[in-house]
């Protein structure tokens, strides 16, 4: 009978520590906390609308307008820190290093929402918008870009604080680009410029890790 006693007792002690630990990672996966990453990626400019105005050296003013396809392959590296606002939506702050369109190198800083139909930490599907500014590398023009993106992916949980992520949007860039000058090597002065506007549309391919 005493023995019958101990052993319901040991399985009553094992039974409680198992769901105190079951309830202490479930406390810990829902504390939400600051998600860190980073983000490779490719981009392919299909398309380019321009519409440029400026004063030649010999004084006459030149017009360029012109939309159409245009292929320019780029890369991208990217910073990224996210936080949990539900179990199903992330918002990231984005911020790197990006090429769009010929010559044409820039800072990015972005706002990302990010929707998950199941939860943030599970493998599946998502989708994601984006908005932001960029800051030009080197320029003549000295101007602040726009851009947007939306997109989608699919994320595999490799660990409880490691997730890869595949993704691919399109992407807009307004831009205020630095004019090539038609008649003599380099870009067009600034002070010649009156109208420099150009919308790049691509496609981003990326990697992320986020831990």
């Amino acid at each position: 009978m005493m023995k019958g006693r101990k052993l319901l007792l040991i399985i009553i002690l094992l039974s409680s520590l198992q769901v105190s630990s079951f309830a202490q990672i479930r406390a810990r996966e829902s504390l939400p906390r600051l998600r860190f990453g980073a983000e490779w990626g490719y981009t392919q400019c299909f398309f380019l609308l321009r519409d440029y105005n400026f004063v030649s050296d010999e004084g006459y003013r030149v017009y360029d307008r012109s939309h159409g396809f245009n292929w320019r392959a780029n890369a991208q590296l990217i910073a990224k820190v996210g936080y949990p606002v539900t179990d199903r939506s992330l918002v990231t702050l984005c911020g790197g290093y990006m090429g769009v369109g010929t010559d044409n190198r820039l800072f990015p800083v972005a706002l990302r929402y990010t929707f998950f139909p199941h939860t943030y930490y599970e493998d599946g599907i998502f989708w994601f918008g984006q908005g932001g500014a960029a800051l030009h590398v080197h320029t003549t023009a000295g101007r602040t870009a726009l851009l947007a993106a939306a997109g989608g992916g699919y994320r595999f949980r490799l660990s409880y604080d490691c997730n890869l992520d595949l993704l691919v949007s399109l992407k807009y860039l307004h831009d205020h680009p630095a004019v090539p000058d038609p008649e003599w090597p380099g870009n067009v002065p600034e002070r010649n410029i009156r109208k420099n506007v150009a919308g790049y549309c691509a496609l981003d391919f990326a990697v992320s890790i986020s831990f």
